[in-house]
């Protein structure tokens, strides 16, 4: 799963930056709003529904945090 989720992100964010723990995601702009709603859609497909407005969205802001999040969300 971990993984699965690293390569969605590397894909819809387009950079692999988006797996540097170092970097603010959102405050980078790495994970703009597009990003974010290819995120999301594509993590529905996988069956994984997770609605923004009831996540805060500093659980966005690393890949490490954003696969926490999917656990639960399994």
């Amino acid at each position: 799963m971990d993984e699965m989720i690293r390569n969605l992100l590397v894909r819809v964010c387009g950079t692999e930056d988006a797996l540097d723990e170092s970097i603010d995601l959102i405050d980078s702009g790495i994970l703009d709003s597009l990003a974010f709603i290819e995120l999301l859609t594509e993590l529905d497909f996988e069956g994984i529904s997770i609605q923004p407005t009831q996540v805060d969205r500093n659980r966005f802001r690393s890949v490490n945090s954003i696969i926490e999040l999917v656990k639960e969300y399994q």
